[in-house]
């Protein structure tokens, strides 16, 4: 039977273009590719594009769905038949899909960020890795589990990613079953109760310079509308100047949204640093500092979605806000360590699962709204047997 010459030459620019446009999504984001853009790195025209698909967002439709179909593929690896060894599973399980799809990853995460659907997907997913680890748990107690358990592995691959390494080696792999099964303490620490009463005021910003006025504009259109759909003429209305002003202090809206990542990053550390330092045993000032945190967040929560826009829209920034928190984290984890407070880990290790940890105990509670404000106290009480003690003696403490 011959073959027929057209019928091969389509299934070859087909796979071309969906070839070019998954490695320029995983580059650029959603908004940075257009269709001109996949259609010259496939080397055909714009018309040979349209031939195959409807529009930009059909062929990230279909990428999208691989992506999310390889991501599932191997959480449906996770098993075992003790605890220790399905945690072990699902951190390798993670990392490899981390490192062998790195386009599918790119893409899946953004998506996560940009679509709701594709939160709750990825979300139900782990949930049910969750069940085989507690399955009598409630959503709440669930959600909780969610930030101790898949937070720091999701982290490490985001702050892996920023850096263009996609490498994950094995002292990694063992430090975090380690932490989820064993926790930190290495003895009968009592938490500290003055943790819950850890208080956090508004920032007092002084807005009568021009700079500022365009700045606070900035961060309420940012957190309202996102960066993308904010225009320099839409901060110099709100902040009540000139529209050639903005330019007199900024170069670009980018300049903008790295002052305001970057000042917040140094708001949010001063703030965590000023509620832990009362505390002398590390795993008091540990909890202590997430609570801060939160707090600081809720009382800003515009900050918390213009720091998370940034991953996406100037990932260099990005890249630095978080190098600041974790370079801020090892001296005293070190230390704790050094002091007997804190098991043995890779310093470096244990901070990206902190980091994780509150990063996602962030999205949930201050983007998401999960779950119930009030409830907050009792969620970083819960938090706080987990990352003591670990998984398997919070599990018993609890039937």
């Amino acid at each position: 039977m011959r073959r027929d010459p057209k019928r091969s030459d389509g299934k070859k620019t087909l796979k071309n273009l969906i070839g070019s446009a998954n490695e320029l999504f995983a580059a650029y984001g959603y908004y940075g590719v257009s269709v001109p853009m996949i259609a010259r790195k496939a080397s055909v025209k714009n018309a040979t594009f349209y031939q195959y698909f409807n529009d930009k967002e059909s062929i990230y439709q279909k990428l999208l769905e691989h992506s999310f179909g390889k991501f599932q593929s191997y959480m449906q690896k996770v098993n075992g038949t003790k605890l220790d060894q399905v945690v072990r599973s699902f951190v390798e399980s993670y990392f490899e899909f981390f490192s062998n799809n790195q386009h599918c990853y790119k893409i899946l995460h953004e998506a996560v960020y940009l679509r709701k659907f594709v939160f709750r997907k990825v979300e139900k997913t782990l949930n049910r890795i969750l069940d085989k680890i507690a399955p009598k748990y409630d959503e709440e107690k669930k959600m909780v589990l969610r930030w101790f358990v898949t937070g720091p592995v999701r982290f490490i691959s985001i702050y892996k990613s920023l850096h263009n390494d996609y490498s994950v080696d094995q002292k990694v792999v063992d430090d975090l079953v380690e932490f989820a099964m064993k926790g930190l303490d290495p003895n009968n620490h009592e938490l500290s109760k003055d943790v819950f009463e850890i208080d956090v005021q508004p920032l007092k910003i002084e807005v009568t310079s021009t700079r500022m006025k365009l700045l606070q504009a900035a961060e309420k259109l940012f957190g309202t509308h996102g960066y993308r759909n904010t225009m320099i003429s839409d901060i110099t209305r709100i902040a009540g100047v000139a529209s050639g002003t903005f330019y007199v202090h900024f170069d670009s809206k980018e300049k903008a949204l790295e002052e305001l990542v970057m000042s917040t990053n140094k708001n949010m550390r001063i703030t965590i640093a000023t509620a832990i330092k009362r505390f002398s045993d590390r795993r008091d000032a540990e909890i202590a500092g997430f609570l801060a945190f939160l707090k600081f967040f809720m009382l800003h929560s515009n900050m918390y979605l213009i720091v998370r826009q940034a991953e996406f829209f100037n990932p260099d920034i990005s890249r630095i806000y978080y190098e600041k928190i974790f370079n801020s984290y090892l001296p005293p984890l070190k230390k704790a360590m050094k002091d007997g407070q804190f098991n043995a880990f890779s310093p470096e290790n244990l901070a990206l699962a902190l980091m994780g940890i509150g990063h996602f105990m962030g999205e949930d509670l201050v983007v998401q709204k999960y779950g119930n404000i009030q409830n907050v106290n009792n969620y970083l009480s819960h938090l706080s047997l987990l990352i003591f003690k670990g998984i398997p003696t919070v599990l018993t403490d609890s039937d």
